[in-house]
């Protein structure tokens, strides 16, 4: 975990820890207690509470040490903190605990420290620097709390944006391989129909058979990552925005106007590019084979189903007509709206014009 690795910041807490202990200590067993405690400061990102006990142990040996050697105590009433590592090992149990450790264990050793500060023996003279030290502790906790909260957020924010591309590479690969492979299974059961060779017959069964199994897997697998660790995972999004697409067509020559009634609700992704592709795929007709024709694009949504819906009016010079069916664009956005658990409606409509009619579910098949 790249957390645990020791970084610049903690060598520098260190040194100030050490540099703390090396003013106010004289040579002696003190000065190599503190000195022991200041250098576990660079790991307390990999062992938070094993520093934060050490420094506990460190702030005991004081009144341990007035005890059983006043002379190796030196005067602490002019220290800022004390012990030096303390408000750094408390940051550590604060902002760095692994998850097992949260809560009284996270706490445990911050309470004690606290506490073990007040042991000094000559309180009345330690009176200053016990009230410096607790403030010390209270505002490292603070902070540590603080900065936790938002490795979690950092975390949780990647961990999410790793979730969302998945989704989206997920959707792509369910949407290109299986529009070629579903025009596979149409080509193959036309051939199985309209041949009258038995054996072409039996050969084309079999494939669109074995590309109909293909399919099914290939739902299974894009299910599996959209899983991700086991966690269902599916961005409920509006529609896109479809601004985009009315720019583009107004830059190539063809007024667009955008309406859109009901209350939008949120769709799967694959509705939600499908929608995109048959308004991008009927403007891209209009501007093709409707030159001089203005267009009208509406979404309406109704419960379970959004309907879109491109109509142009007569171009300004007669054109070839599309047909029903729609070109080739159209007969592949078809197939896109079919996968998508939609209906497309391509047709000509009274005065001249053309109109492109999609109808898809606004929850999953």
């Amino acid at each position: 975990m790249d957390g645990a690795r020791p970084r610049p910041a903690d060598v520098v807490a260190v040194l100030v820890a050490a540099g703390l202990t090396l003013t106010i200590c004289a040579p002696g067993p003190l000065l190599a207690i503190f000195v022991a405690a200041a250098i576990p400061i660079l790991w307390m990102r990999r062992a938070p509470l094993t520093v934060a006990w050490i420094t506990v142990g460190t702030a005991v040996a004081l009144p341990v040490l007035s005890v059983l050697a006043p002379s190796a105590v030196p005067p602490l009433d002019g220290v800022l903190v004390w012990p030096p590592a303390g408000a750094f090992a408390v940051y550590g149990a604060m902002a760095f605990p692994a998850e097992r450790h949260r809560g009284v264990p996270q706490w445990l050793p911050v309470l004690t420290l606290a506490v073990a500060v007040l042991l000094p023996a000559e309180w009345p003279a330690a009176a200053p620097l016990v009230l410096r030290t607790e403030a010390a502790i209270v505002l490292a906790a603070v902070y540590g709390l603080y900065a936790e909260v938002r490795i979690r957020l950092r975390r949780t924010l990647e961990e999410r944006a790793e979730r969302v591309e998945r989704e989206r590479l997920a959707g792509e690969m369910h949407d290109v391989v299986t529009h070629r492979v579903s025009r596979m299974v149409l080509q193959a059961g036309a051939l199985a129909v309209a041949s009258a060779d038995e054996r072409t017959r039996a050969a084309a069964e079999e494939l669109r058979e074995t590309a109909c199994e293909a399919l099914d897997e290939l739902r299974h697998m894009v299910a599996l990552l959209r899983r991700g660790t086991g966690e269902g995972f599916d961005l409920g999004l509006p529609l896109p925005d479809l601004r985009s697409l009315i720019s583009e067509s107004a830059c190539a020559g063809v007024p667009v106007e955008l309406v859109v009634t009901g209350t939008p609700v949120p769709v799967s992704g694959a509705v939600g590019r499908t929608a995109y592709r048959v308004v991008q795929e009927a403007l891209a007709n209009v501007c093709e084979h409707a030159p001089g024709a203005d267009a009208r694009v509406e979404v309406r949504y109704s419960p379970g189903v959004v309907r879109i819906s491109v109509r142009n009016t007569p171009p300004d010079e007669p054109q070839p007509a599309i047909g029903e069916e729609g070109g080739t664009g159209l007969y592949d956005v078809r197939q896109w709206v079919e996968l998508a658990g939609g209906t497309l409606k391509a047709e000509p409509v009274e005065g001249g014009g053309f109109q492109v009619e999609a109808t898809l579910p606004t929850s999953p098949p």
